[in-house]
């Protein structure tokens, strides 16, 4: 009987205080070289401290279903204002929003990519009892995960490669027109842990747009969305966004040859130049109103303008010789 009061105990208290703490976007396929690009962002209450969670991926392919490919320990982390937490490599995100807490992994460095891109399931778990990787948490492949006494699944989101035999956990399985999710993003305003319309998925064609012609039947059509990396997802009600949309921005000209002039954004004191395959290729300031760009090679670019409030806007940009 103590050992059930105890255990009781422990679950009403995870879930008590970690009923907040979700997945809130997921990267694991970018387009060109994956590594530094995967990374997994966890949201949850500004100033909330995060104890004794882990992030796990298990593998979900039939022959080593349940295997803990991926167990990152979340301990004493307090969220910032913005309450989120992103955990990859500063090596592909070098300008992440201050206000974001960063757990650098360079693990997500690796030439080829950490992250699988088959079947998957990413995972937010309590457990006062280690979660180790490369221990199978579904010996019996029934497709419902063994974890240690008291341990609870807060969140989970996976999808299929096809495989009949793949187990995804947790019964968020995500699906789209065409293959698998290179990306998933949740619904800014949706924090309902364990539920798939949550979240929106699909192919990208660069880090901040997605492929239309494979994507999820949710998709939200008409409406701004991308990948966003330590900041608040899109669409939303412009929560920490800039006030100018993507497509308000007036730089010209476009294709350029010399500089780019960013006359109606005014507030934006830095930049950053991606190329086409999201690599930053250079940041710094704005200096009057002009972007230096005559040394950059002919292509597709993403130029991204930030504030002092590390608000930001990005649009696509075209260097021609």
């Amino acid at each position: 009987m103590k050992f059930l009061l105890l255990g009781l105990t422990i679950l009403f208290q995870s879930n008590f205080i970690y009923s907040q703490i979700l997945l809130n976007e997921v990267l694991v396929n970018p387009p060109g070289t994956d590594n530094p690009f995967e990374f997994i962002e966890i949201k949850g209450d500004p100033g909330t401290t995060i104890n004794q969670i882990y992030l796990c991926v298990f593998e979900g392919d039939s022959a080593s279903a349940g295997n803990c490919d991926l167990s990152i320990p979340l301990q004493n982390i307090t969220l910032g204002s913005n309450g989120l937490l992103f955990v990859g490599t500063t090596i592909g995100y070098p300008d992440l929003p201050s206000e974001t807490v960063v757990l650098d992994e360079l693990a997500f460095a690796v030439p080829g990519g950490y992250l699988e891109n088959g079947s998957t399931t990413f995972a937010l778990i309590f457990s006062t009892v280690n979660i180790v990787e490369d221990a199978d948490y579904d010996t019996n492949n029934d497709g419902i995960l063994d974890l240690p006494l008291g341990a609870v699944l807060l969140d989970a989101v996976g999808w299929s490669d096809g495989d009949q035999f793949a187990k995804i956990y947790g019964g968020v399985v995500l699906t789209q027109s065409v293959g698998t999710p290179d990306g998933a993003v949740r619904f800014y305003e949706n924090n309902t842990p364990l539920s798939k319309p949550a979240w929106y998925n699909g192919d990208l064609v660069d880090l901040n747009s997605f492929d239309l012609l494979e994507i999820s039947d949710n998709f939200p059509s008409g409406e701004e969305t991308g990948i966003t990396p330590g900041n608040y997802n899109i669409p939303n009600n412009g929560v920490g966004i800039s006030d100018v949309s993507i497509s308000q921005v007036s730089i010209y000209p476009n294709p350029a040859t010399d500089f780019v002039y960013t006359p109606n954004t005014e507030s934006f004191s830095t930049y950053s130049l991606f190329s086409a395959d999201g690599k930053l290729v250079e940041s710094g300031n704005i200096h009057s109103d002009a972007i230096l760009v005559n040394r950059f090679d002919s292509g597709l670019y993403f130029l991204e303008l930030r504030n002092n409030e590390n608000r930001y806007l990005r649009t696509k940009l075209v260097i021609r010789k």
